[in-house]
């Protein structure tokens, strides 16, 4: 599959008219097939022991076979000193040593000259590698060796194969800089994958958009070729080593001839040391195949794999006689929109087939300043699209236009230089021309006032792209601009040309302190720096009064307010303190009544458990009765902290002394700590004893 793809590109570059000169470096340093070991003995396998790099190189050769494509492969020497070693068909291909080291320098030069003096009109520099050159110390070297940086007209192609994330940073780095585009450098995992990769990446590369896949023996593909293709090419290659197998293709003229087959084995009698098994079979093999195909009718080609033989992999290419075609003024100014006008031609002429237009995801494109434009179909094959330079071509150099034309099966594309020059008259009348916000007092949120400047009076504000930048600085508060959405200028033809309309705002923050700036405006000038004379600033007047404490924080204040009345509250029936619920008396007329009085707990006594803010009490008036104010009583007992108690009232109150059987007045000190258990008090005519 990933062989098929291979062709691909080689083929429809070739159909473009004059074929394609391809220069293909193939890295041949031990570590592609002969396991390694660094000073410390750590044991490296091989890369590539499928040799996988081989048999792409392989189809490549096989695919250009007999056509108007060029391709020379170049390996590296023994020595960073050596020439690379050239290849030109597949016996050399096979036969290209293993080199003992990984040299850039000489092989970069030699695809840089080849490139540069061939006569075709469509070139590629592809390079395969798994590792890090020895003779090149900094990478910028690499771009200027192959001569990448002086503008050549070719693409590039790379292809990483690294055993270790450690290697392939290190690689990266030199790598990274000889392709022309991001995209333009692959890293592959597995040497299984490095067939995919040589054939997606040319696909890519030259325009072509293949389908893949993959076969079991017995199996077979069929593929509708629409109009317009005038040549169908199939690659084919063993999913993994094996026996060689024999694939089929028809198409309407019956059987097509395979055009190149093989396997990636070396040539007879060689053998490496560190890797006997290398050359052993068994290998992977590959076919080819090229045919023409009449353009004026649809047709079908089926693929067929005949028992007996492994799995294969499978890449189907068609080659349109189709070639992209751009047209667009060679100068431009700065400001000034320029019609592009692309189209496909098909056999030298317009093309234009609306069925074809609408089929296999068909997209035309213009690729400027790095951003995709759809081109819009005007009818008659033509496609159009305006572009206005905003900047003069940089570094004196012409600005690239690129015009794409895909579907599913092919990409076609056409490039034009256009030199940006010159400059608009340039003068910037804003309305107003001074802004006053007024005055309005600060809130505890944010406070906002806007005005909308305007631009619409100014000479080419339409076509020259502004900025709005707010001047000054202030504690609190924040001055903004920004262009008003929809106010796009048209500039006719359904072409929209730049905002004239932008909206300026103050905001002062929440809670913010009194505010009377000086020195506010906001700058409105071209992003050009050749505009900086038209720059032109706004002052701007603003006056916002302090919020005030209370403004800013009453909520705040509120919630501390509540939050302290709530605690408050709820402190005040937490806090008090409640008898031990076992805590009782007994009250008698007499002393002998007491033994007969029954005992009533004391949180069973009006007021006897807690209230707000009011410790349990116990309340007792002259005549023996429980109450519950405490004026009416003569005697009142209150509960304490940890079930303790005193007395408030008890005014003559005497306990009776075991020991003599005297009475004697409490003393004062003692009140402050409650009663005594089983202890017989009296108070008048009261007998009271607490338990």
């Amino acid at each position: 599959m990933m062989l098929a793809q291979l062709v691909l590109p080689l083929l429809l570059s070739g159909a473009a008219g004059g074929g394609n000169e391809i220069v293909l470096i193939l890295d041949n340093s031990c570590s592609m097939g002969v396991e390694s070991r660094d000073d410390r003995g750590r044991r490296y396998p091989a890369n590539d022991p499928e040799r996988a790099a081989v048999l792409g190189t392989l189809i490549v050769e096989g695919l250009a076979r007999g056509s108007a494509d060029r391709v020379g492969v170049l390996a590296f020497g023994d020595s960073e000193r050596d020439p690379p070693r050239p290849a030109q068909d597949a016996d050399a291909i096979r036969a290209l040593p293993y080199s003992q080291g990984t040299f850039y320098k000489r092989p970069l030069e030699e695809a840089g000259n080849r490139l540069r003096s061939s006569t075709l009109p469509n070139r590629l520099f592809l390079f395969f590698t798994d590792g890090a050159p020895q003779d090149l110390k900094d990478p910028s070297e690499g771009p200027r060796t192959l001569g990448v940086s002086e503008g050549a007209d070719f693409e590039t192609l790379v292809i990483g194969l690294f055993g270790s994330e450690e290697i392939r940073q290190t690689g990266e780095q030199f790598l990274r800089p000889l392709v022309r585009n991001p995209q333009d450098l692959v890293f592959v995992q597995k040497p299984r994958e490095v067939i995919e990769a040589f054939t997606r990446g040319y696909a890519r590369v030259l325009g072509s958009r293949p389908e893949t896949g993959s076969l079991s023996p017995g199996e077979s593909k069929t593929f509708e070729v629409g109009k317009y293709v005038v040549e169908v090419l199939v690659a084919t290659a063993s999913s993994s080593p094996g026996p060689a197998y024999t694939a089929k293709l028809e198409g309407p003229q019956g059987n097509v001839p395979v055009q190149a087959s093989g396997d990636n084995g070396c040539p007879p009698g060689v053998r490496y040391g560190g890797a006997p098994k290398l050359c052993q079979p068994p290998h992977r093999h590959y076919q080819v195949f090229r045919a023409p195909n009449s353009p004026d009718q649809p047709s079908r080609w089926t693929l067929s794999l005949p028992k007996g033989a492994g799995d294969i992999d499978y890449g189907l290419i068609l080659r349109y006689d189709l070639e992209a075609s751009l047209a667009v003024p060679a100068t431009a100014r700065v400001g000034e929109p320029v019609r592009l006008d692309a189209r496909l031609l098909f056999q030298g002429k317009t093309f234009d087939d609306e069925t074809f237009f609408q089929a296999d995801g068909f997209a035309a494109v213009a690729t400027l300043d790095g951003q995709e434009v759809p081109l819009r179909h005007e009818g008659g094959g033509r496609f159009v699209a305006d572009w206005t330079p905003s900047q003069l071509s940089r570094d004196g150099a012409p600005t690239p236009v690129q015009v794409t034309f895909r579907n599913a099966w092919m990409e076609q594309r056409a490039r034009r230089n256009v030199q940006v020059e010159g400059f608009l008259d340039l003068a910037l009348v804003p309305h107003p021309a001074s802004i006053d916000f007024g005055q309005w007092r600060g809130e505890r949120s944010e406070t906002r006032r806007c005005v909308t400047v305007d631009l619409s009076r100014s000479t080419n504000a339409d076509r020259v792209p502004i900025t709005c930048t707010a001047q000054g600085t202030v504690e609190d508060g924040v001055l903004s601009c920004g262009p008003v959405a929809g106010s796009e200028a048209d500039l006719g033809n359904g072409r929209k040309g730049q905002p004239l309309k932008y909206e300026v705002c103050f905001a002062a923050e929440g809670c913010c302190g009194q505010m009377a700036p000086h020195g506010l405006g906001v700058l409105f000038s071209a992003t050009h720096p050749h505009y900086a004379a038209s720059a032109v600033t706004v002052p701007a007047v603003v006056k916002v009064d302090e919020t005030g404490f209370l403004r800013c924080w009453w909520p705040w204040l509120t919630l501390a307010a509540g939050m302290l009345g709530f605690g408050w509250i709820v402190a005040g029936f937490v806090r008090p303190h409640d008898f031990d619920p076992a805590a009782s008396v007994y009250v008698a007329g007499s002393e002998m009544g007491l033994k007969r009085a029954s005992a009533l707990t004391l949180r069973e006594t009006p007021g006897g458990t807690r209230g707000f803010y009011r410790n349990a009490r116990m309340c007792l008036n002259a005549g023996g009765d429980f109450v519950r104010a405490p004026r009416a009583a003569v005697l009142v007992l209150e509960a304490g902290p940890g079930g303790s108690t005193r007395f408030v009232t008890a005014a003559g109150l005497e306990r009776k002394v075991q020991r003599t059987g005297k009475w004697e007045p409490v003393p004062a000190e003692e009140l402050a700590i409650g009663y005594t258990p089983n202890t017989v008090y009296r108070l008048g005519s009261l007998y009271l004893k607490w338990n």
